[in-house]
């Protein structure tokens, strides 16, 4: 029986959990979304709606690139991390929530794009405080996809989803212009509060007692290649998702913003879907290295009965699900959303050569894809938006997917094709690559690294493998902290 097999969790079929968890949580997030500003469409002028669009946009971009990849890397990493992952987490939320801050005063003092905190000193605060916020609820649900417990990323995002709603008509009652914002922003303090009080007092210190005191860190090259590396693809990405928002908001007003914003919603809501299966294969694959090349073909199956259907929905009835915002809402965005519709195909063998990718460490091929995808949707939008309206932002959205996936298809072919999903196609190549720092060192022929002086020697904990033990193991697994199955 292999190492795998000894894993606390390996006797159920976790990827297909963890992505259905994922799947649950974007798309009751996204149709929650769509009823958030319908409603706000309802309740307030376009204008407020607009300041809205722009300030959740910001704050997003701004929380975004604050987080340091660690919705990256803690899906990847912070199983593996054993009796060092309360560390690591909390080191993660301090390190981001500084980054945040500061991001949020550079935007602030040098840019020009904050129009919409023009109504005090104690907005301007609540935005800061909003990004930090918003920072540790992007990271939790990492956390928690990390360590395995993706049954509370749906619960806790659901309750968000619903909880802005209902604030949207208190704020209104209130007459108060920022209304929008504060009913997004509100909710996320009573999720934060409660799933950090499980992640540190619930689902760490088992994973740790599970652990038995092992580690098992990525090395010094691994984190400095991924965790830096990546950090500019990441980059890319964020801003191929928050700046078109903005770009309509400075250069058509905020009208066009609140028009905007209800199709970018549903049309990128597919593009949640798809990178949450993509997040669970790359966590699965790295706990069981073994199981990845399966792994791989029954995601792409997941992602192609959930895109094509969807797709045709789209184009379909894109007039009917905008009309139930207003006639003025449909009249704006239906091309909009029939062309991020017809993006879908192409954004899925984006992502599957970046997820492949990933999971062999190949960053370069990953920051190309995103820095040029985002490069030419953004490029294309921006000279399109006086001649085309929000519409450009959707041509620009399918040339630069389409152009890209065009390039990488053959790649992502052959490498599907392949039996043993080699990335290099070698005989000796891996689909996962090693991310322990003895394996790291055995790739790279290097001696493998001590203790750090001071630091007790412990064995380490690798990618895939449990301790050894007799007695049946008390960390994760199929079922949920009240015993019921997942």
């Amino acid at each position: 029986m292999t190492a795998e097999h000894e894993l606390p969790d390996a006797s159920g079929d976790r990827l297909v959990h963890s992505a259905t968890a994922l799947l649950i949580s974007n798309a009751t997030g996204a149709a929650l979304g769509v009823a958030f500003w319908a409603v706000a469409a309802r309740l307030y002028k376009p204008e407020d709606v607009g300041d809205g669009v722009a300030a959740i946009s910001a704050m997003v971009l701004l929380a975004s690139l604050a987080q340091l990849n660690l919705s990256i890397i803690f899906p990847r990493y912070l199983h593996a991390a054993g009796a060092k992952a309360p560390r690591m987490l909390a080191f993660g939320y301090a390190a981001s929530s500084v980054a945040a801050i500061a991001a949020s005063l550079i935007f602030i003092n040098f840019t020009g794009y904050h129009e919409f905190l023009s109504h005090g000193r104690w907005q301007t605060v609540a935005f800061v405080a909003a990004v930090v916020l918003w920072v540790i609820f992007s990271i939790e649900d990492a956390a928690l996809v990390g360590l395995r417990a993706t049954f509370w990323v749906p619960v806790e995002n659901t309750s968000f989803s619903a909880a802005k709603i209902v604030l949207l008509p208190i704020f209104a009652a209130l007459a108060t212009s920022s209304g929008v914002f504060y009913s997004w922003v509100l909710p996320v303090i009573a999720c934060v509060v409660p799933i950090n009080y499980y992640l540190f007092r619930r689902a760490l210190p088992r994973h740790v007692r599970w652990a038995e005191g092992r580690a098992s860190f990525p090395s010094r090259r691994i984190v400095s290649t991924v965790l830096l590396g990546e950090y500019a693809g990441s980059v890319a990405y964020i801003a191929l998702a928050t700046i078109p928002a903005l770009l309509v908001a400075g250069q058509l007003g905020t009208t066009q913003a609140a028009y905007f914003q209800p199709p970018w919603l549903v049309g990128t809501s597919f593009d949640f879907l798809l990178f949450s299966i993509a997040t669970s294969l790359v966590a699965e694959s790295s706990a069981r290295p073994g199981h990845a090349a399966e792994g791989v073909r029954r995601a792409v199956k997941m992602a192609v009965v959930l895109l094509l259907p969807g797709m045709v929905a789209l184009v379909l009835l894109a007039p009917y699900l905008l009309g139930v915002l207003g006639a003025d809402y449909a009249h704006a965005g239906t091309r909009l959303l029939q062309l991020l519709a017809l993006t879908l195909p192409f954004l899925a063998v984006n992502v599957l050569y970046v997820t492949l990718a990933r999971l062999a460490r190949r960053v370069r091929r990953i920051v190309a894809v995103q820095v040029v995808t985002a490069a030419i949707v953004l490029g294309v939008s921006a000279e399109l938006l006086s001649t085309h309206g929000i519409t450009a932002v959707g041509i620009g959205f399918l040339v630069g997917q389409a152009a890209v996936a065009v390039v990488v298809l053959p790649s992502v072919v052959r490498q599907y094709r392949r039996a043993d999903m080699a990335p290099d196609f070698s005989e000796d190549a891996e689909l996962v690559a090693p991310s322990s720092a003895a394996a790291d060192a055995a790739v790279e022929g290097a001696p493998e690294p001590g203790p750090a002086e001071g630091e007790a020697t412990s064995r380490p904990l690798a990618l895939g493998r449990a301790p050894q033990r007799r007695e049946e193991p008390t960390g994760p697994t199929n079922e949920t902290p009240e015993g019921g199955a997942r």
